[in-house]
């Protein structure tokens, strides 16, 4: 099992690497909590749409859930990103407003 964060946004210089692995240790643990039955079983998949999450220093915001499907894979990444939500507020020592995630996850990907 695998998720995956990456900033979408300028990070004007700023040193992001220790506040995403905060956000990314919260999801994945959130996320694990929630991982379908099929997935420990080993069926193989992907959530096929990224899930987007603006955080900003008055609030966090997920984004894409039009987009995701049914599907099991699909619930259990939106699951694990809600349970996550609110993100840890930015760091106060960065000067910009707001930040976009955008996290994707794999179950059971070859290599893993």
């Amino acid at each position: 099992m695998g998720s995956n964060l990456q900033l979408l946004s300028d990070s004007s210089g700023y040193d992001f690497k220790p506040y995403l692995i905060q956000v990314l240790a919260a999801v994945r643990r959130n996320w694990m909590a929630v991982i379908p039955e099929s997935a420990k079983m080993g069926r193989r998949g992907q959530c096929p749409d990224p899930v987007h999450h603006r955080s900003s220093r008055r609030r966090s915001q997920i984004g894409n859930r039009d987009l995701i499907r049914t599907e099991a894979f699909d619930r259990a990444a939106v699951a694990g990103v809600s349970a996550s939500n609110p993100f840890p507020p930015l760091p106060a020592d960065f000067k910009g407003d707001q930040i976009r995630l955008q996290l994707s996850f794999n179950y059971n990907a070859v290599g893993r």
